[in-house]
This record gives C-alpha cells, structure tokens and sequence, in this order.
C-alpha cells in the first residue's frame, strides 16, 4: 500500500535495502504501542475500537498515515542503518492528543481515498 501513497518513500526502501518486514513487523504486532506513548495509544485503540472493521483493517492506513508524516526524515536518511534506526525509534515521546489526532485524520483520508479501490492492499 506503502507504493500508491508515497512512490519517494516506496522508492527509496528500495534504494536501501529496506523490507518492510524489518519496521512493520513491530508495527503490526504491537499496534504502534512501542512507538507511541501511553496517551496516545490509548486514543489510537479507542479509535480502532469504534471502527466497524476493526484494528486490522484501519491499523494499515495508520501506518500508511505513519509513513506519510516522517516521510521528509525517511527521505533524508542515507543508509539502512539509519532508516532502520529511525522507523524503529520515531520521535514521538512528546506526541499528545493534536498529532495523534492529525495522524488519524491522514489514516481516514486515506481510507476513503482508498475505498474504492479494492485491489489497493491483499487481505
């Protein structure tokens, strides 16, 4: 999903080396709670609690949405290393309810950008 949002990024993983495995893998399996505090994680899975088809579906828009918002740091990193070490350690320590809120206004326009594209992501 990560190509049609931003080809830069999509492009410059590729440049690097970088699987997606290697970020979203954390991502996935905690939800973002190692990437977000405590505050805004709750606010986060309040949010995946109110959606008809729940954390699975809408949790890859967020980290669509996640991608979108470091994408100038993403691009300014110049080796795997560092974007290992960015997408792992996003500087998010003194986020609060404003850039929790602006990153899940992104994940639900990208969600309607989307929806009705259903080849967009496999399920």
């Amino acid at each position: 999903m990560t190509r049609p949002v931003s080809e830069q990024v999509h492009n410059h993983f590729r440049r690097y080396e970088v699987e997606y495995l290697q970020f979203a893998f954390r991502w996935m399996n905690n939800l973002l709670m190692r990437e977000l505090p405590l505050r805004c994680t709750i606010r986060l899975w309040d949010t995946y609690q109110s959606e008809p088809e729940g954390f699975s579906h809408f949790h890859l828009y967020v980290c669509a949405a996640f991608l979108i918002k470091w994408r100038k740091e993403i691009l300014d990193e110049e080796d795997f290393q560092g974007l290992l070490m960015l997408l792992q350690n996003l500087p998010t320590i003194h986020w609060g309810n404003e850039e929790i809120g602006l990153l899940l206004a992104e994940a639900y326009r990208l969600k309607y950008m989307f929806a009705d594209a259903p080849n967009h992501y496999r399920r």
